[in-house]
């Protein structure tokens, strides 16, 4: 299907289609859009003509939406017209939001109009704002998110031993889901003998996973404690301190991609034979969970 807007040669096309009998599936399929498009179009363009649809209509309506649309994204330059509305309406203690309404401006060209403004200016507009320090938020959490990533280890970096399975002591990390958040099992997998640990958590927060990690792993002689691989979801986020509390290095799988975790992928579904996706985890005792493992830990194993 397409992924652009009618044309007017499109619209031309579509009228000469109405006006020789053809149906709108059979029109949408013709001029490659999908069907509920083509009916959009009709709606944008419907007239008192024969087939009830206006190439000329449609075509105005369109451009006045394009005029709208474009409006809010007009650049705001000190001293014009515009930046004195703007100011006006703040001294009237509006907010950003509401004057973008009203002046059928971006509320986001007019913060950024703000951000650009020298101290001097700021000092004397400070009082009409409700946040005077004109906190920026676009990219603080981006940046916050790099530098995230950058102090993270990936999966690329992780010694042969572990890549190759020829070692014990290298594991993987991940979260197991109860029916409707209700709590959650973090697992820990060894990835040459699949001997699986498991702790309850009622959170999937940083701090709890951090707990479940020591507490599991911590009882692992030191020699087999070499690595852990872990997703990138949010309760990893503590992993410098998992490093620092069980002294293994920890490092990352890329987003998106299981298979490079899957040693614990394939133990969580051994895992939900006992505790499957409906169970009502809250219902769960450590020492259920503990004897789950401890099955699937004894039974022979496909490796």
């Amino acid at each position: 299907m397409a992924h652009h807007h009618f044309t007017h040669t499109d619209r031309v096309l579509l009228q000469k289609l109405l006006i020789i009998g053809k149906s709108v599936p059979f029109c949408a399929e013709a001029l490659g859009f999908h069907v509920s498009t083509v009916y959009r179009e009709l709606k944008r363009g419907q007239a008192t003509t024969v087939i009830g649809y206006s190439v000329r209509l449609a075509q105005d309506r369109a451009d006045n939406l394009r005029t709208q649309a474009n409006q809010q994204h007009r650049k705001l330059f000190s001293g014009s017209k515009l930046a004195k509305q703007v100011l006006h309406w703040l001294r009237q203690y509006y907010s950003p939001d509401q004057i973008g309404d009203k002046l059928h401006l971006s509320h986001s060209t007019i913060y950024r109009w703000l951000w650009s403004q020298g101290r001097h200016f700021i000092d004397r507009i400070w009082k009409y704002l409700r946040h005077p320090k004109l906190r920026r938020a676009y990219g603080t959490k981006r940046r916050a998110k790099q530098r995230e990533l950058l102090k993270k280890r990936w999966i690329e970096e992780r010694p042969l031993g572990a890549n190759n399975r020829s070692r014990y002591g290298h594991w993987e990390g991940d979260t197991v889901v109860g029916r409707d958040r209700s709590g959650y099992i973090a697992t820990f997998v060894d990835r040459k003998s699949g001997y699986l640990l498991a702790a309850l958590m009622t959170k999937k927060e940083a701090k709890q996973f951090q707990v479940s990690a020591e507490r599991c792993l911590v009882t692992i002689p030191a020699a087999y404690r070499q690595t852990l691989t872990l997703d990138n979801g949010t309760e990893m986020a503590n992993f410098e301190e998992i490093e620092r509390r069980t002294e293994l290095k920890v490092y990352f799988a890329h987003p998106y991609h299981s298979w490079e975790r899957g040693t614990n992928e394939n133990t969580n579904g051994l895992l939900r034979q006992f505790f499957p996706k409906n169970r009502d985890f809250s219902t769960i005792t450590q020492e259920e969970l503990d004897w789950a493992v401890d099955l699937i830990n004894t039974r022979p194993r496909k490796k």
